[in-house]
């Protein structure tokens, strides 16, 4: 990172989708016999935009579409959030919400103490909310069957309420 980074905070940002249709990681059956399961198929969905800040609080927002307006909204709720006499880095992947004009417009007039960075094409493997996103499925929707979207989303939401991340994005970017 720059010698002008070192002294900020760093905020990685992405965004997650969650479907309605479980992941089953494990299925019991007899040894010799094929697993039968209950196919079940819905296309509805949950659309979250996420803020890790520092690798430990991830600030969320449920949205209906992950688009250029939704996330210009979600960036204005979290701005007005951050205190103003500190100093950040935004980091975000290549997604065409991030990338569109207007987005890039937004995030030019966020203002002197916000640095945008822009991780390379294809790594997402750089950015450390993507790690978030693995342990809330593995932990929350993966081989869990949930009646509603609302109740996945409470689901999601009860999972965050008690659990703290210690990711260290440095370790992320270092590669």
């Amino acid at each position: 990172l720059e010698k002008e980074y070192l002294d900020c905070t760093v905020v990685n940002f992405d965004e997650a989708t969650y479907r309605l249709v479980p992941f089953i990681r494990k299925i019991w059956a007899l040894k010799g016999t094929k697993p039968k399961g209950i196919f079940w198929w819905s296309n509805k969905k949950a659309n979250m935009f996420g803020a890790l800040i520092d690798g430990k609080k991830l600030h969320y927002e449920w949205y209906d579409k992950l688009n250029t307006i939704s996330f210009i909204d979600f960036m204005k709720r979290f701005v007005a959030t951050l205190d103003t006499h500190k100093k950040y880095v935004f980091i975000f992947d290549n997604g065409p919400a991030h990338k569109s004009k207007k987005s890039k417009e937004y995030l030019d007039s966020l203002g002197r103490n916000i640095f945008v960075e822009f991780l390379p094409p294809y790594s997402p493997q750089l950015n450390c909310i993507e790690t978030c996103w693995k342990i809330i499925r593995y932990n929350v929707t993966n081989s869990n069957f949930f009646q509603s979207i609302e109740l996945l989303k409470k689901g999601v939401e009860t999972f965050l309420e008690g659990h703290y991340f210690m990711l260290n994005p440095n370790n992320y970017l270092i590669r």
